[in-house]
């Protein structure tokens, strides 16, 4: 959940914004989440667009950044990524927030869906118009690979099927102002063995 465009909901753990909520299929608060009697599982967020689990369980998150450094992350139960305290790495400030493992400039970025197949994540990017592919090695990732570089403008959606498809959608808008004329695309990509 985003920050709502107020940033102290992120470090505030009475204000569901700003944060990846883990709740049970009935709605109710699973009983081992980090803050007793809340749906908080991690907090310090600005902007969550996508998350997947790698083949250990593990979560990843791709996040907006405000005017510097979007993010990709490893999701820790009950931990603080920093925002609005920092935005990207956080070290310098306080050990006790979490730095990210990648970032890039916002216009490089603005990172949105992502999917994780045989531990290689798949990020669709917005502002940066291409798909960037990384393997996970560990807990860091290897540098991306940029992908279809503004070959189909602000890529949002990233999935794969069964069959190993990769599916990509764009979100591109409406460019020539005559409704339902939008210059969206879904492309299906095949991904290497």
């Amino acid at each position: 959940v985003g920050d709502a465009q107020n940033s102290a909901n992120a470090q505030d753990l009475n204000s569901l914004n700003g944060k990846i909520l883990r709740i049970n299929p009935d709605g109710s608060i699973p009983a081992d989440n980090p803050f007793p009697g809340r749906y908080v599982y991690s907090y310090g967020h600005r902007n969550p667009q996508g998350l997947a689990f790698d083949s250990r369980g593990r979560l990843w998150e791709a996040e907006f950044g405000n005017n510097d450094k979007d993010e990709l992350n490893l999701i820790h139960k009950g931990d603080n990524y920093g925002w609005p305290i920092c935005e990207g790495p956080c070290g310098i400030h306080d050990r006790t927030l979490v730095d990210p493992v990648r970032t890039w400039r916002t216009f490089e970025a603005s990172p949105s869906g992502l999917v994780i197949v045989n531990d290689e994540i798949y990020l669709g990017a917005e502002n940066g118009q291409r798909l960037y592919r990384m393997r996970i090695v560990g807990d860091r990732t290897t540098t991306p690979e940029q992908l279809f570089v503004g070959t189909w403008g602000r890529l949002r959606t990233v999935e794969v099927n069964r069959a190993g498809d990769l599916w990509v959608t764009s979100t591109n808008g409406d460019k020539d102002n005559i409704p339902g004329n939008d210059a969206n695309v879904i492309e299906r990509v095949r991904l290497c063995p």
